[in-house]
C-alpha cells in the first residue's frame, strides 16, 4: 500500500486580545455555559417541557426496578413485573442507570428523574461543543452545529438510560480523537469508562468498536508510528474485557448481540425502524446528514481516516435505525465541524470572518462563567420544582391511561389486565409493580414469540379470544378508538365498565 502524507492539525493561534479582568471573568457567561443553559431550557421548559421526557412509558419500569435495587441491595435477575413471564430470567442490563433513576425518584419524585435526564442531555450538548472547539472547530460553525444537534437528538429525549450513554460515548470519543492528535493522557482510563458503560446501557460495545476503527485508520496511514496502532488495539482489547465486569458476565454480550440480530424485533419495534422524514422537525435530521456527509468528505481529503471511517459507520447506523440517529449526531458533529473549519480556512475571502471568530473564541477562553452557571443551576431546580407543583412533571394524562388506572384502583377490581405495550411501563409505575402486565417495552425480554402472541390480540387476529382465555384475562384496557375496543363492545362476553377520551376498560362477564 502506498504511503500517504501525514497531516498534522494545529489550533489557530490565540488572537492578541487583552486579558479579561477577574470580576468580569466570573460574572460573564462563556460559550459553554450558554450552550448548557439553552439546552436545559429547551429540555425542561420549552415545547412540551419536562412532561415530554415521559412520553415513553419505559421510564416506569426503570424507576421501579431502580427502587427495588436500592431497597433490597440486590440486582433483579428474574421478572417480577408481568404475569405472562413471571419468574423467568431477565437481563436488567441498565441496572446502574435504573438505580440512579430510582434514587432520584425516592428523593424528588419524577422531578428528580427529569433532572437526571435533562442534565445528561445538557452535558452531552455542552460536551459536543467543547470537543468541537478543542479540535479547532470554528466558534460560529460550532454554534450552528449545536442547534442542529439539539433538533436531531430531541427525537429521543426521554427519561431513559440511553441519554446517559450519549455522554459516555462522547467522552470515549474525545479521548480517542485527542490520542490521534498526540494530545491525550487518558487512553488507559478507557477500560474504566467501558466498565461503567456496560452497566449503564447496552450500547457499550460501541466503545471498543471506536478504538478498532481508529486503529484501521492509523493502519491506512502507513507512515504513522506503529505504537499508536498497537495502543489502539491493546486498549480496545482491555475495554472489551472490562465490559465483562457486569452482573451477567459474557451472557450479557450474548443477549445484546442476539437481540440486535433478531430481524423481527428490529422490524416491528418503531424506534428501531428507519427515521421517517415525514416526522415533525425532520429538517434538523436532514441538516445533520448534510453536515455529516460534507464533513466525512473533508476528513477523507485531510487523511483523517479514523474519524472518516467512524463517520461512515455512524451514518449507516443512523439511516438503518432512528434510535441511532442521536448517537450518530453526538459523535459525528464534533468531528465534522473541525474538518469543515480546516476546509473553509483555505478560502481567502473568509479570513476576516474567521479571524473575528478566533478573537471571540480567545476572549471566551478567558471567561469562567462561574456565577452564571450557579444561577442557571439554581433557576433549573426552582423551575422544575414549580413545574412539579403545577402537575407538569408527570405522565401525560392525554397519552396514558391515568384516569382509567385511578378507576381500577378506586374500584378495587381484581384480575389480570391486558393493555397495549406502550402502556405497560406506565401501569408498572402507577401500581408500583403490584399489578402485573401482559407486556411492556422490554422487547428483548419478551422476545419474538410473545410479541407475536400479543399481536394476535391487539390486531384482533383469529386467535385473540384464545389468548385472552389462555391467560385468564379479566380486564382489557385499550384506547376507545382501537379496533379491539370496537370488537369487545359488540362481544357478549365483555362489557365496558369505564371510558374516557384516552382509555376504555372492558370486563369479562363470564
Amino acid at each position: 500500500m502506498s504511503s500517504l502524507p501525514q497531516v498534522i492539525y494545529s489550533l489557530p493561534a490565540r488572537s492578541p486580545v487583552g486579558a479579561v479582568k477577574w470580576p468580569a471573568a466570573m460574572l460573564l457567561p462563556n460559550f459553554g455555559v450558554a450552550v448548557f443553559a439553552v439546552t436545559l431550557l429547551q429540555v425542561l421548559f420549552l415545547s412540551n417541557g419536562a412532561q415530554a421526557l415521559f412520553r415513553d412509558s419505559d421510564t416506569g419500569w426503570h424507576v421501579r426496578n431502580g427502587e427495588s435495587i436500592l431497597q433490597t441491595f440486590s440486582l433483579t435477575r428474574v421478572d417480577t413485573f408481568s404475569y405472562t413471564r413471571a419468574g423467568q430470567e431477565w437481563f436488567a442490563w441498565e441496572w446502574l442507570a435504573d438505580a440512579a433513576f430510582g434514587g432520584a425518584y425516592q428523593f424528588a419524585g419524577l422531578s428528580g428523574v427529569a433532572l437526571i435526564a435533562a442534565f445528561a442531555i445538557a452535558l452531552t450538548v455542552w460536551g459536543v461543543a467543547q470537543l468541537s472547539l478543542s479540535l479547532g472547530g470554528n466558534l460560529f460553525l460550532t454554534a450552528g452545529a449545536v442547534v442542529v444537534l439539539i433538533g436531531t437528538t430531541s427525537i429521543h429525549w426521554l427519561a431513559r438510560p440511553h441519554v446517559i450513554s450519549w455522554f459516555l460515548a462522547l467522552a470515549f470519543l474525545a479521548v480517542v480523537e485527542h490520542e490521534r492528535l498526540d494530545r491525550s493522557r487518558w487512553m488507559y482510563a478507557l477500560p474504566l469508562l467501558s466498565c461503567l458503560w456496560a452497566n449503564v446501557h447496552g450500547s457499550f460495545l460501541l466503545g471498543p468498536a471506536i478504538l478498532l476503527i481508529y486503529a484501521i485508520g492509523e493502519w491506512m496511514l502507513s507512515q504513522r508510528k506503529d505504537d499508536r496502532k498497537r495502543r489502539y488495539v491493546i486498549v480496545a482489547f482491555l475495554c472489551l474485557l472490562a465490559t465483562f465486569i457486569n452482573p451477567y458476565g459474557w451472557h450479557l454480550h450474548d443477549h445484546v448481540i442476539s437481540y440486535l440480530q433478531n430481524n423481527y424485533l428490529m422490524d416491528h419495534i418503531s424506534e428501531f425502524r428507519s427515521f421517517s422524514f415525514h416526522s415533525p422537525g425532520a429538517y434538523h435530521v436532514e441538516l445533520f446528514l448534510f453536515i455529516a456527509i460534507v464533513g466525512i468528505v473533508a476528513l477523507l481529503r485531510q487523511r483523517a481516516f479514523g474519524p472518516a471511517l467512524l463517520g461512515l459507520a455512524l451514518l449507516h447506523m443512523g439511516l438503518y435505525s432512528a434510535r441511532h440517529l442521536p448517537t450518530a449526531a453526538v459523535l459525528l458533529l464534533p468531528l465534522a465541524i473541525p474538518a469543515l473549519t480546516r476546509a473553509v480556512r483555505e478560502f481567502g475571502w473568509l479570513k476576516p470572518a474567521l479571524a473575528y471568530s478566533d478573537r471571540l473564541r480567545s476572549i471566551d477562553q478567558r471567561v469562567l462563567g462561574i456565577v452564571p452557571l450557579v444561577l442557571v443551576l439554581a433557576a433549573t431546580f426552582a423551575g422544575t420544582r414549580a413545574l412539579a407543583a403545577a402537575g407538569a412533571v408527570e405522565f401525560n394524562p392525554e397519552v396514558f391511561p391515568v384516569r382509567a388506572a385511578a378507576y381500577l384502583e378506586r374500584s378495587n377490581l381484581a384480575g389480570r389486565v391486558f393493555s397495549k405495550d406502550q402502556w405497560g411501563g406506565y401501569l408498572i409505575y402507577r401500581f408500583e409493580g403490584k399489578t402485573k402486565v401482559f407486556i411492556d417495552g422490554r422487547s428483548d425480554f419478551y422476545g419474538q414469540q410473545h410479541l407475536e402472541t400479543y399481536a394476535q390480540v391487539v390486531d384482533v387476529k383469529p386467535a385473540w379470544k384464545t389468548v385472552l382465555q389462555q391467560y385468564d384475562i379479566r380486564f382489557v384496557l385499550i384506547p376507545p378508538d382501537h379496533a379491539l375496543a370496537s370488537t369487545l363492545a359488540i362481544s357478549p362476553e365483555w362489557k365496558r365498565i369505564y371510558a374516557d377520551s384516552v382509555a376504555s376498560i372492558f370486563q369479562r362477564v363470564n
